[in-house]
């Protein structure tokens, strides 16, 4: 009997996707756990890798439509009574299918758990000890996550399937992986509670700030939309939220960039922060940009910590 089904979206991921693979074709559960990758049209050798494979495997190709696409596509092919989803060049740790299930099979009116992660950096070097920091460490209600970002990512999650399809899905108008995953835990959480497990049980590679802000620019107002009109006045705070993150960002990969002595690089930055959240800090730091370079960088002072860009 297959309990749960694994889907892997994968598009050029010839760097990481035999780990992600292992690390699935790993997992034990009460009862059977299915892989199934789906290859959102691939072009390098990640094609060659996943046949090798062979039937230990379930193996959808397609062309490219990207990750909503996929993961829907991999969903409809499922037989378990549990999905998880696994991004390529992400990993599980060996019990994390067994704990998750155990939890949705105790605790019948959750529609969802997730757990903690390991953030890694594309080296695989960990990073920080931790994903969900303590004070978002517990399952949150319908009212937190029209409020604020939860740290609930794709790797991170388990649901059951009947929810996944009454939620429709990913929405596939999220073409890049931006956005997608937070709209479908926000359908999710109307169906039913949230279980939460501190244990640190994926690998999570975190991208560079520029990398990770070239996927959400495009689906930013695609995601702010469909919250305005599904949720309303319940959501402001989310959407404030949302345009903060996305300028913070910009902020610190300026301020980056000014210390690098980037000056036209930190410019763009800093002016793409004001136009989504128009503030005395940020442009007081584009006013620098206009400064001989060695008075901008002692004016920058130290960089603050990075800040964190959810999805």
């Amino acid at each position: 009997m297959i309990r749960a089904s694994i889907v892997i979206p994968v598009y050029n991921g010839e760097r990481t996707i035999a780990r992600a693979v292992q690390s699935a074709m790993a997992q034990r559960c009460d009862g059977d756990c299915e892989v199934i990758v789906v290859d959102d049209g691939s072009t390098d050798a990640t094609p060659r890798i996943l046949e090798s494979y062979g039937p230990r495997l379930r193996l959808l190709t397609q062309d490219n439509h990207g990750p909503a696409a996929a993961r829907n596509a991999g969903a409809a092919l499922a037989h378990g009574e549990y999905l998880a989803f696994l991004d390529a060049d992400d990993a599980f740790m060996p019990n994390k299918m067994a704990v998750t299930v155990q939890v949705l099979d105790r605790v019948r009116a959750a529609v969802l758990v997730f757990h903690d992660a390991i953030p890694v950096d594309a080296s695989g070097r960990e990073i920080a000890r931790s994903y969900v920091t303590p004070a978002m460490a517990w399952a949150p209600t319908m009212a937190d996550l029209l409020e604020r970002w939860w740290p609930i990512l794709p790797s991170t999650a388990v649901m059951r399937r009947k929810t996944f399809e009454a939620c429709g899905g990913f929405v596939e108008e999220f073409r890049s992986a931006a956005y997608e995953d937070p709209y479908l835990f926000l359908l999710a959480r109307e169906h039913g509670e949230f279980q939460y497990v501190p244990e640190r049980l994926a690998y999570y590679t975190i991208e560079p700030p520029a990398a990770r802000m070239a996927k959400y620019v495009g689906a930013q107002e695609i995601f702010i939309r469909r919250v305005r009109e599904r949720y309303g006045a319940t959501a402001r705070g989310l959407i404030r939220n949302t345009r903060h993150a996305y300028a913070s960002a910009l902020g610190y990969e300026g301020l980056l960039a000014m210390r690098a002595g980037e000056v036209a690089a930190a410019r763009n930055c800093f002016v793409r922060a004001l136009r989504h959240q128009p503030n005395l800090r940020t442009a007081l730091r584009l006013m620098r940009t206009y400064l001989p370079a060695r008075i901008a960088r002692a004016l920058s002072g130290r960089t603050a910590q990075r800040p964190k860009v959810t999805a």
